[in-house]
């Protein structure tokens, strides 16, 4: 078996497609398909089920998953290693991010660090919360923001942010707060990005019978829709200092608030470590992050806060 085996299987495994993995290796479908072939022929053990979407590990696979991601890891580490030897950084980050923090956090520091290492290639995957944690605890990304409850073993932290509604002009005017209750009232413009269940939950544990009028992915257009009028909605305050927007906030009763945090489970390879430094002064951190114990979901991940 060879090494570009294995990155091809690990490819194919986290796109779950043979089509996306053509395209990020700037391969063939043919030339990857053929390769996962002689892998199996070679070690006489069937990997993945191809016909089904997405491809996904057999039994077998799932057994040697982690030992085939460890190679294709250290050996990713290695490269960067010989490539700082010879005064330069190049190597594949993969990160992970909730989409209302993309924008603020993990583009410019993408942007910022292929500008100043232009041999580095990066890959930005967005998701909720839960997903973004599996994808950090499979190993799918090199690192990934989150705001969850779980803690891994290394965390950065990036802001302290609140949700906040957002109305047209002319919507609760004699309010500067609202209810799960109130905004139920109104047609709800629901996020299907990484707040979503975040959303739901507060909805669920604060009296809320929520029933959304549309369910919007981009941020922006939730935005616009909300100043048009066509309802009420519910984002990040931190999404509010970069995309525009001329109607009414108001604050939640009881408030909706998150930690969020850069996170990362494994040793960090050397892409890692500059992409981490970047974000960090970015956010105005001292480039330090904790080291912590894993541990289980002992708390609500975004938690009620009665008004003082």
């Amino acid at each position: 078996m060879t090494l570009v085996q294995l990155q091809m299987l690990v490819t194919v495994v986290e796109l779950g497609s043979l089509t996306a993995a053509a395209e990020r290796l700037s391969r063939s479908q043919s030339t990857i398909s053929h390769a996962l072939t002689e892998l199996e022929d070679i070690t006489q053990v069937k990997l993945l089920m191809r016909d089904r979407q997405p491809i996904v590990l057999t039994a077998a696979g799932e057994r040697l998953w982690p030992y085939i991601q460890n190679v294709v890891r250290d050996a990713q580490a290695l490269r960067q290693q010989f490539s700082l030897s010879r005064g330069k950084l190049e190597g594949r980050l993969v990160v992970g991010s909730l989409p209302s923090v993309s924008l603020a956090f993990v583009a410019p520091a993408l942007e910022a660090l292929k500008k100043i290492h232009p041999g580095v290639s990066a890959v930005l995957i967005e998701g909720t919360d839960l997903e973004v944690e599996g994808w950090i605890e499979d190993g799918t990304v090199d690192v990934g923001v989150v705001a969850g409850a779980r803690r891994f073993i290394n965390n950065l932290p990036l802001l302290e942010d609140d949700f906040v509604a957002v109305v047209a002009n002319g919507t609760f005017d004699a309010h500067k707060s609202v209810s799960a209750k109130q905004l139920a009232t109104l047609p709800f413009i629901f996020s299907k990005a990484g707040c979503g269940p975040v959303i739901s939950d507060y909805f669920a544990r604060n009296g809320g019978q929520l029933k959304p009028a549309f369910h919007v992915l981009e941020m922006r257009s939730i935005l616009s829709m909300a100043e048009a009028g066509m309802g009420v909605s519910i984002v990040p305050r931190i999404t509010l200092s970069y995309t525009p927007f001329a109607g009414r906030v108001l604050e939640l009763s009881p408030k909706l608030h998150r930690s969020v945090r850069l996170s990362w489970n494994t040793m960090a390879t050397a892409v890692t470590d500059e992409f981490i430094r970047l974000v960090s002064a970015r956010c105005g951190k001292g480039g330090k992050a904790s080291k912590t114990q894993a541990k289980g979901d002992d708390a609500d991940r975004c938690h009620d806060e009665k008004h003082p």
